[in-house]
């Protein structure tokens, strides 16, 4: 149990690392969600950068980061249960 409890700690300690380098590397949204709220564009009218933003490396540090958030939400769940 002891080793488990160190090996998932050292994880979780990479994940923090690697979602705060993530995080920071992210350029800054103006206005959020009330700019996003007020913007009124359907589907159809978005930008063909919205529509490729997946692609791009905004986009791919965007996934990460809702990736690396999963990661570290279950690792420290699965800490408070071995522990």
């Amino acid at each position: 149990m002891d080793i488990l409890y160190i090996v998932l700690t050292v994880v979780l300690i990479l994940a923090c690392i690697c979602m705060i380098t993530a995080i920071l590397l992210q350029k800054k949204r103006d206005g959020g969600f009330s700019a996003s709220a007020m913007t009124g564009q359907s589907n159809e009218e978005k930008s063909h950068f919205d529509k490729t933003k997946s692609r791009t490396f905004e986009g791919k540090l965007e996934r990460w980061t809702k990736i690396l958030a999963t990661v570290f939400m279950l690792l420290s769940l699965a800490i408070s249960l071995v522990a």
